[in-house]
């Protein structure tokens, strides 16, 4: 299958930015970022690598952050994404349209992923060897192209709220769940059953093979829909890795999903609009229980009063 991959230029700073852009605009083949800066931050945090080329050490603080779309769907996404850029004020340079063999993609990354630690969840890739540790739960992953590796903030840090709360035999709801990555790290840590949805059926696709991978299917249902609309289920967890625009949308019809005393963590916020996803759920019946942040994004976790 083809697919048209969006370039946009941009600063290491300005490159998650970018990268909501792609995601608030709805982009259906997922986001690429490529800064030689987050090679530098896996050597610095002492991550181990048999080989890295001299040319991946030289930065100049530039980035590339690449949204993918079908060919019917590229020219007008393509009008909307710098749209959005200029109503936001992104630091955005040059934009360039390629077309590109969605296998080829798919290898390529490959190539630089190594495990991510995050919290109790170790995020391993399936083509290497899992380290067994006692106080840590393995999760293996296989994105393809559906977004959450546990590389990106947003997805690291619902891992580390995820890492405070107690799974064990909860009914757990990942929405928008991308990878499968939330999810599948929940019935892992001994949830009953977790329910995940994505609008994408590529997503949709990775989420059950990774559910597969590490064996729990059997407690995983995990079907095609917007959001929510295709279920009344309600989670004594629920997980929500989106942006802000669908989080603030969600707000009102999110809390019905959640039992009373019940949490949601909820991420992929940039820092502008934080206040607003706070308000939006505090207004709604939710109170927080916890915010983190890293780099451009912050994450919460909200109790249902």
């Amino acid at each position: 299958m083809k697919w048209y991959e969006i370039i946009a230029n941009t600063t290491s700073e300005g490159s998650d930015l970018i990268a909501d852009a792609f995601f608030s605009i709805g982009c259906t083949g997922g986001v690429k970022i490529m800064d030689k800066n987050d090679v530098l931050d896996i050597i610095q945090n002492g991550s181990l690598w048999d080989y890295i080329d001299d040319e991946l050490l030289q930065t100049d603080g530039s980035a590339r952050v690449s949204g993918f779309f079908s060919p019917e769907e590229t020219e007008s996404k393509l009008k909307e994404f710098k749209d959005l850029c200029k109503e936001r004020n992104l630091p955005i340079g040059e934009i360039n349209v390629a077309e590109i063999d969605d296998t080829d993609w798919y290898d390529n990354w490959k190539r630089y992923y190594a495990p991510i630690d995050a919290g109790r969840y170790m995020i391993v890739p399936r083509w290497l060897k899992p380290e067994e540790k006692k106080d840590k739960i393995n999760v293996l992953i296989d994105p393809g192209m559906a977004f959450g590796t546990g590389a990106h903030e947003s997805t690291k840090m619902c891992l580390l709220l995820m890492s405070q709360e107690d799974f064990a035999d909860k009914k757990v709801i990942d929405v928008g769940t991308g990878s499968g990555i939330l999810g599948t790290a929940a019935l892992l840590s001994g949830a009953k059953e977790c329910y995940m949805c994505d609008i994408d059926s590529v997503a949709v696709k990775a989420a059950k093979e990774n559910a597969d991978l590490n064996k729990v299917s059997d407690r995983a249902e995990i079907e095609n829909a917007d959001l929510l609309t295709k279920s009344n289920k309600v989670g004594e967890i629920v997980l929500a890795n989106l942006t802000a625009d669908i989080l603030i949308r969600l707000s009102k019809a999110l809390p019905d999903h959640i039992v009373q005393g019940g949490v949601l963590i909820c991420s992929g916020i940039i820092h502008s609009r934080l206040d607003e996803v706070k308000e939006a759920f505090i207004k709604a019946g939710m109170e927080l229980k916890n915010l983190l942040t890293m780099g451009e994004w912050d994450a919460i976790a909200f109790i249902k009063k």
